[in-house]
């Protein structure tokens, strides 16, 4: 009984690591050419090289995310609320000097 549980968790955390805006993607942009990426995303807030001489153009968007309110499921005097904050996503391009998308990275970063 705990390996038919085993393997129903190996089966979980496979099938949704698929998912994820990383996994996305490196599917949707790895192998396509950088034409294909300006012409999808506009010019880059920024290029830079790399150790390894591909050139990496970075995306970046930012977003402010209003107060939320929490609620605790029980009767309250105050109101709860989440704090505002920025989220700031940044793409990252990895292309190498055949002008070919080799690798693609996202990372999140909130801000209060």
């Amino acid at each position: 009984m705990e390996i038919k549980g085993f393997l129903v968790l190996m089966v979980l955390i496979i099938g949704l690591s698929g998912c994820g805006v990383q996994h996305k993607l490196v599917r949707e942009y790895k192998g396509k050419k950088e034409a294909d990426l300006v012409l999808a995303k506009g010019k880059p807030l920024r290029t830079e090289i790399s150790e390894g001489g591909l050139t990496i153009y970075i995306y970046q968007t930012s977003k402010r995310l209003k107060a939320a309110p929490i609620n605790t499921g029980q009767f309250q005097y105050d109101r709860f609320e989440s704090p505002k904050a920025t989220k700031t996503d940044t793409y990252k391009y990895f292309i190498n000097s055949y002008g070919i998308i080799e690798d693609v990275t996202y990372d999140v970063d909130y801000k209060r």
